[in-house]
């Protein structure tokens, strides 16, 4: 069973995830990283912070990242071929317009795609979805039943799409294709608010 917790930073009302095994003590992994003394304050003396996936790289999903990676040096993050880039650059990633630039470059990034699966915990996997719109760098992930949609998809609110390189085509094509692989049993874990049951989700906004 991996455990889900959600840890918001308040000033900008972001998620982020943390995801903790039954049956791994030791390891841990982010979805996002928003927060990094949240995190730190969830975590046990013994447990450290394996992988971030990242669902894009606005400033308010990923204003914890250099800490992170310094504190565990281990750390790998994963994430796409154009958050890569912005990662890489802080109009990209608007923290140059917050007053706050982050420019982060390492060797611990694994680019992802498409059905990609990566292991976590004994048999459970994360799946990578491709789903632009909100940016062109968008992913959500599956593990198990909880779906992890970052800004693509926030129950009830339409996606934001005129940031740098937003596309409204995209954004709703992104929402559907999420509509049609989830299933009855899956929760919906967004980048901002509370998660809610796939089923309960009024898709029809979105049309």
């Amino acid at each position: 069973l991996v455990k889900i917790q959600t840890i918001t930073n308040t000033y900008f009302n972001a998620n982020t995830y943390l995801l903790k095994s039954s049956t791994n003590d030791t390891d841990c992994y982010l979805i996002d990283i928003g927060n990094f003394a949240g995190v730190m304050n969830e975590l046990e003396n013994n447990q450290s912070i394996k992988g971030v996936f990242i669902t894009h790289a606005h400033y308010d999903h990923i204003s914890g990242i250099k800490e992170i990676t310094t504190r565990f040096p281990e750390c790998i993050v994963y994430c796409s071929q154009y958050t890569k880039e912005a990662l890489a650059n802080s109009k990209i990633n608007l923290s140059f317009y917050l007053q706050k630039p982050t420019v982060f470059v390492s060797e611990k990034i694994r680019v992802v795609k498409e059905q990609d699966r990566i292991a976590l915990f004994a048999n459970h996997f994360v799946e990578v979805w491709e789903t632009q719109g909100h940016n062109a760098g968008c992913l959500s992930f599956k593990i198990d039943q909880a779906i992890f949609t970052g800004d693509t998809l926030i129950p009830n609110l339409a996606v934001v799409t005129k940031l740098k390189s937003g596309s409204k085509e995209e954004a709703k094509k992104s929402v559907f294709r999420i509509q049609s692989k989830v299933s009855s049993n899956d929760i919906i874990y967004p980048g901002h608010g509370k998660s809610i049951e796939a089923t309960k989700i009024n898709w029809g906004f979105y049309k």
